[in-house]
């Protein structure tokens, strides 16, 4: 996995357009994978996010990994709304930069940090793919953590129109940490779950807040779902 990386950073200059979906002839780091070049990355996913994004929104992009749905939210809004991103691990995050710059989006803010309940810094567990890392015990990197009820409440962040959530299991600490914002301002949520224990406690909490919901892939391996929620 490590040599992988190293390949990966290696060629990092190296970009290509890609062919087809709603990127279709942006460029993207080649070694990014051959989904995102073919414009198929997370085609379920990414058909929610179109029928639900707004031009204009404001966008949390929790859990950014190299910018795909924050290029897509930038792409769609252009001059207007603003793309707010969290990613903790550093090659994501320089990758991430690398796209939005590659393809001229200013229309973002990306804040090197991991999403939860309490502010503080955490262990997180970079030694798996780029897209699989997440917060543990074990992890061998340390990173800041924020909370987004905090960073609105001290008027950091603006409201939010859209949140994306996709942290590889903590999703349940990042609800506790914006339950205050979601409570408040309702935005539309689509929320990666990662084990069932995690899934069960989204529903719930969609389900709390009054919130109408969709599985966008009910056969998800092992508690693996994504959920899209509109108030």
């Amino acid at each position: 996995m490590k040599f992988k990386h190293v390949i990966k950073n290696l060629f990092s200059g190296v970009t290509l357009r890609i062919r087809s979906g709603p990127l279709k002839g942006k460029r993207w780091i080649a070694t990014s994978g051959k989904k995102f070049i073919t414009g198929k990355f997370e085609e379920y996913k990414t058909q929610a996010f179109l029928e639900h994004f707004k031009k204009g929104s404001i966008f949390y992009d929790i859990g950014a990994h190299i910018g795909y749905f924050s290029a897509i939210a930038c792409s769609i809004n252009r001059e207007s709304g603003h793309v707010y991103a969290f990613e903790p691990r550093p090659d994501n995050a320089r990758f991430y930069l690398k796209h939005m710059a590659v393809n001229g989006f200013s229309n973002f803010t990306l804040t090197k940090a991991a999403v939860a309940a309490q502010e503080g810094s955490a262990k997180f567990n970079a030694n798996t793919g780029t897209a699989t890392g997440h917060l543990s015990d074990s992890g061998n990197l340390t990173v800041d953590v924020v909370s987004i009820d905090n960073l609105v409440r001290e008027n950091k962040l603006p409201a939010p129109d859209f949140i994306k959530i996709d942290v590889e299991g903590g999703e349940i600490e990042v609800l506790k940490g914006c339950q205050q914002v979601i409570a408040q301002h309702k935005p539309k949520l689509l929320i990666a779950t990662h084990s069932p224990e995690t899934h069960a406690y989204v529903v719930d909490f969609l389900n709390r807040h009054s919130y109408r919901f969709t599985i966008l892939n009910q056969d998800g391996i092992k508690g693996d779902t994504e959920i899209m929620a509109v108030a």
